[in-house]
């Protein structure tokens, strides 16, 4: 399929449609250095492996679920690489000469960055993100909380 020609097949189609959220989601639950665009293929050949997207009765919160599983896998294969590297005395990656609040989202884990990104970017309602990411309404609320405070502390820390 060319960008010029339309989506051929049902999954092809659903696909398409779905694919510029799932990107922004990706790029938000991603580890530093991880492309985005690899976690939604790495989590569309999951899916496609299974049976396909029109199996599915949400494939948006599938794919999500899929997405953020992926993405909690690389952030725990990146730190252990950091800790490696740290053992080996190198200074590693070398952060970033231009601080913003974007470089704060790292600091949080995947599932906390998904459920901010999810409720306050998306608009999605704390009960649809719980469905969505196969956690409890209060787990959703409680991580929600703990994610915004920590990112308010992140911030007058450096402010100050």
């Amino acid at each position: 399929m060319t960008a010029a020609e339309p989506p051929s097949s049902p999954d092809d189609r659903v696909f398409a449609e779905l694919y510029p959220g799932l990107r922004r989601f990706a790029a938000v639950v991603a580890s530093p250095g991880t492309d985005p665009d690899d976690l939604v293929q790495d989590a569309l050949v999951r899916v496609l492996r299974r049976g396909g997207l029109g199996r599915l009765e949400h494939p948006a919160a599938y794919l999500r679920q899929a997405i953020l599983r992926l993405a909690m896998d690389d952030r725990r294969s990146f730190g252990r690489r950091m800790r490696a590297i740290g053992r080996l005395g190198s200074a590693g990656p070398s952060a970033s000469s231009y601080p913003s609040e974007l470089g704060d989202l790292d600091q949080l884990e995947s599932v906390d960055r998904a459920i901010l990104y999810l409720g306050d970017v998306e608009g999605i309602p704390q009960a649809d993100i719980a469905d969505q990411l196969g956690l409890t309404h209060q787990a959703v609320r409680t991580r929600a909380s703990r994610a915004r405070r920590q990112l308010r502390r992140v911030i007058e820390e450096e402010e100050s």
